[in-house]
């Protein structure tokens, strides 16, 4: 038998995790060899099992997938990863992409199209559904938009937005991103300020918008 290939799953969502894992068991050539269920357990089993694939979603708790991708990339730059999201637009397709993914499907055409997806990405080529690929040109086109806020933030201010828009007071995000709560109000300040928002809950719904939560449990 040639060499399996490996791969990480990184889906919060049982139901969705089983059903990608049975799909790949169905074929001797992939191994499953991780599951997080959040973009830092995602980062931290990466590390220590080296998957060949990672099949990553992108609305991941506590560091979602674009930022885990964005990381993972810099550190681990011949993993190949693979979006998978519920969003078809194409600013969050261009957002993974940027990231460093080398693939991406929306999670109604994942069972169909996930295997033609490893195998492209393994070829050192670019897997994205057709679904998507229209939007992906728009997104393209609108990307040096000077207005664009997101593109303003930095990468903490991403982990701070998304951890208030999931419902963490100041000091829990402080306590999971080793930070002072000063550190963190200001963080907060800047958003408000760069998103033109008058609140967390401003916050929250610009989040959800974006893709960068979700209000999914």
């Amino acid at each position: 038998m040639e060499k399996q290939i490996k791969l990480l799953l990184a889906e919060d969502h049982e139901i969705m995790r089983e059903a990608l894992r049975s799909l790949l068991d169905e074929h001797d050539e992939y191994v499953v060899v991780a599951e997080a269920q959040n973009g830092r357990e995602a980062i931290a089993l990466a590390a220590s099992t080296r998957p060949d694939v990672i099949v990553m979603d992108i609305n991941l708790p506590e560091l979602n997938g674009i930022e885990a991708t964005r990381r993972l990339h810099e550190d681990f730059p011949n993993m190949h990863i693979i979006g998978l999201s519920v969003h078809e637009k194409g600013r969050m397709v261009m957002e993974m992409m940027n990231a460093g993914a080398r693939g991406y499907l929306p999670k109604t055409s994942a069972a169909r199209e996930l295997i033609d997806a490893i195998n492209t990405v393994m070829e050192g080529k670019v897997y994205v559904s057709s679904s998507v690929l229209s939007g992906l040109m728009d997104a393209q086109r609108m990307s040096s938009h000077p207005d664009d806020a997101f593109a303003r933030l930095t990468e903490r201010e991403r982990e701070v937005l998304q951890l208030l828009a999931e419902g963490y007071a100041t000091k829990e995000v402080a306590d999971k991103l080793d930070l002072s709560v000063p550190t963190v109000h200001t963080h907060r300040q800047h958003l408000l300020q760069k998103l033109d928002a008058r609140g967390v809950a401003d916050l929250v719904r610009y989040a959800i918008r974006e893709g960068i939560t979700s209000t999914e449990s």
